[in-house]
């Protein structure tokens, strides 16, 4: 069979009537909105074969771009099974395009023999400028290096030549760093876009004679463009503001855009057809992944935004019962479901093929314990493992040398961080002399030190201040108080702030306030010092590399690092006002349904079944805080989502539930209730929400049985801990 033949083949096969529309008009601008699990690399795969071996077009004249190197390898592999290796066309990300582009035509630029600073390179450069120009202000080279990208980028769109900002210092920085990257005739990345966008505008001859080569436009995820990129397609396929090429075909949709962070523009693929007003758009709406009630779930939610191109995902896999919305009390209770639904999933199917989904990565920390502590192996995806992350083990390593001033780790860990002027030379003398004094100390080697006077006087009250803050934790002390005087007398959060980019950074102090908050959950579970706390994680830690090696693990990541995956069954935790949508997104439109389009990406990741939970309350830094349902949640019909009211559930309860759920139960419970014991006592339960008629709502966290059958239990309400008899509380 020719290759032609085994490729028609395959079109009326394995493409639908939608699909085929997308693959086979030749000419004209083509706006293709793929849902969720559409198939769109299949269509702008199989596009471009048609276009070589249906339509005769020489593969020179097609051009197809995209985001990542993956995403350009994916597509070039499916190509070569068709055509082979040699006929090939252009497939690549944008930055390597335009780098081909100036280097082919170097001679049209203003740097003819460039080189490129890569990220690290940039880095680099903008060091050398903060060294040389020294400020009071602490700035990172992370946070500099994001403005001048943001400067370059409003600069080539607004078409000015000077820069100005209320900002006069990064002005300044940004102005150096301009003039040492044209000495050093470099481009960086942001450069290869807005210089071959200047090529294309000011080079007539140069900007006809590609139309003439590139015939045939293509790129993917357009939902993810940002401005500029959006502006170098309209040079390239744009003449006398009319289509200049035979064809340009986009891929994407705006549901699916979640990046704005990173400059990705939305409005791109909205108001495509206002740039090319003769836009033929085809909409693909079957989807080959979910069951149709994930998708009913998810056409429901997405619906609510204003902003996009309407369309409805539909699938021939019917099933039923396969989404559950479920309330826990707390947290703990949130991620002791999470083990339960894992436990009775794997009866039926392998647990790597569960991702637990939430916002935001402090929230993994909860969720990380139980499933320690229930012996489920996990990996995440797209992070770090809670307790490994470097904000985390900074705070360890200052209580570690509280308890063992041997620990040389932890020392050389936090002497210098924060900054305190103590460089690399300070750190190899006191490594030496450490050495040479075994049976010290790093607080005896240190007072040695400035005993010999051989210390900088602005050294010297450097290492003086760091042993002070050292011999005021008392490893006896409360660990979360511990916590927060380290972070107070060190300047932590602001040394992240200085450090870090912003998203960075608040995700670091995100995670070290998750931090406090285990601490004061360990502490209410009779773990009450530093001692303790730092045993009990050392515990964990071993328990989890026992299970490092297991090759079967559940997943668990952020819903922006599940874009582009699948899995059998999702679980979304934390679906609360203020955590999904977030609260920096709350006052502005844009923003909400940026928040709602993340949601969709997440739920649009199953395929099998979902699996929805929020908390009634959060421990907040030991404060029982109450949590309102996300407006989501109201957003989608009651009848499509089987909610759960689980805030009395017990370990059991979950468990019978999930056996339920996805079929897997063994055996035929007797009874909902566990019969040893008391007969009162059989109805309270640890972590249970109760009712007070003068001190409200609380939760159960100790049951005493005395005497005559009375039961005591211990209640922690919003603002006290009381010891109450049973009789004066209900269950809620």
């Amino acid at each position: 069979m020719s290759k032609i033949a085994e490729f028609n083949q395959f079109l009326n096969q394995n493409l639908n009537e939608s699909q085929l529309k997308a693959v086979k008009q030749k000419e004209g601008s083509l706006l293709v909105i793929a849902g969720a699990g559409s198939g769109k690399t299949r269509v702008i795969t199989s596009r471009i074969a048609n276009l070589i071996l249906n339509e005769t077009v020489t593969s020179s004249s097609i051009i197809a771009l995209t985001f990542t190197n993956k995403a350009a390898q994916e597509m070039r592999h499916r190509i070569i099974s068709w055509l082979g290796e040699e006929d090939v066309p252009f497939i690549g990300t944008f930055h390597s395009f335009c780098l081909r582009l100036l280097k082919k035509y170097s001679h049209l630029t203003e740097i003819p023999n460039f080189s490129i600073l890569d990220d690290d390179d940039q880095a680099k450069m903008i060091q050398a400028i903060l060294q040389r120009n020294p400020t009071n202000k602490k700035i990172s080279t992370q946070q500099i290096s994001y403005q001048i990208s943001v400067i370059k980028n409003d600069l080539a769109l607004s078409e000015k030549t000077n820069i100005y900002s209320e900002n006069k210092l990064l002005q300044e920085i940004y102005l150096a760093y301009e003039k040492e990257r044209k000495a050093n005739k470099s481009l960086d990345f942001d450069d290869l876009i807005i210089e071959t966008i200047k090529l294309l505008k000011n080079n007539n001859e140069f900007r006809e004679q590609l139309q003439q080569r590139t015939q045939h436009l293509l790129v993917d995820e357009y939902q993810d463009t940002s401005k500029i990129q959006h502006l170098l397609l309209k040079q390239i396929a744009q003449k006398d503001n009319k289509l200049g090429i035979k064809s340009l075909c986009v891929v994407g949709d705006e549901d699916q855009s979640i990046y704005s962070w990173r400059g990705a523009n939305v409005e791109n693929i909205v108001n495509f057809t206002k740039d090319f007003p003769n836009t033929n758009i085809v909409k693909i709406e079957q989807n080959y992944r979910s069951v149709n009630p994930i998708l009913e779930v998810a056409n429901k939610l997405i619906e609510n935004n204003k902003n996009r191109n309407t369309k409805k995902l539909w699938s021939q896999r019917k099933a039923n019962n396969r989404v559950t919305a479920i309330t826990c009390i707390s947290e703990y209770k949130e991620a002791e479901m999470v083990c339960q639904a894992a436990k009775a999933f794997t009866k039926k199917k392998s647990i790597n093929t569960i991702a637990v989904l939430y916002r935001a990565h402090y929230q993994s920390r909860s969720i990380e314990e139980a499933l320690i502590r229930n012996s489920i192996a996990y990996k995440i995806i797209g992070g770090i493992q809670f307790y490994e992350r470097k904000e985390i083990k900074d705070l360890f390593a200052y209580m570690k040398l509280a308890v063992n001033p041997f620990d040389k780790v932890s020392f050389f860990r936090v002497i210098n961080c924060p900054t305190r002027g103590l460089g690399q030379v300070f750190e190899e003398d006191f490594y030496n002399k450490w050495n040479s004094q075994t049976f010290f100390g790093f607080d005896q080697v240190a007072k040695e030190l400035i005993e010999e006077k051989t210390l900088t006087k602005t050294k010297e009250e450097s290492l003086k201040t760091f042993l002070k803050i050292i011999e005021c934790l008392d490893k006896n002390s409360k660990p979360s108080d511990v916590i927060d005087y380290i972070i107070t007398q060190t300047g932590y959060f602001k040394y992240l702030q200085e450090n870090f980019d912003q998203q960075e950074a608040e995700a670091k102090i995100s995670n070290v306030k998750e931090l406090i908050r285990a601490a004061h959950y360990f502490y209410e579970q009779g773990i009450t010092t530093i001692v303790g706390f730092l045993d009990e994680l050392a515990l964990m830690q071993q328990k989890m590399l026992e299970k490092e090696n297991d090759e079967t693990k559940i997943q668990l990541m952020t819903m922006h690092s599940a874009k582009g995956l699948e899995f059998d069954t999702v679980i979304i935790v934390g679906i609360e006002e203020n955590i999904l949508p977030s609260s920096r997104s709350l006052n502005e439109e844009k923003n909400l349904e940026e928040e709602r389009r993340l949601f969709y990406v997440g739920i649009t990741r199953a395929k099998d079944y979902l699996i929805l939970s929020n908390s009634q309350q959060r421990n907040s830094f030991g404060q029982t805080s109450m949590q309102i349902c996300s407006r989501f949640f109201e957003e989608i019909p009651a009848n499509l989502l089987n909610k759960q009211n689980a805030v009395t559930w017990t370990t059991y309860d979950f468990a019978d539930f999930f056996a339920n759920f996805f079929g897997t139960r063994t055996y035929i419970p007797s009874s909902n209730v566990i019969t040893f014991g008391k007969k009162d006592n059989n109805i309270w339960k640890e972590h249970q929400i109760v009712k007070h008629k003068e001190f409200d709502i609380g939760i159960i966290q100790k049951i005493e049985t005395k005497a005559g059958d009375k039961t005591i239990l211990t209640v922690k309400f919003k603002n006290e801990v009381k010891k109450i008899d049973s009789k004066f509380v209900e269950r809620v």
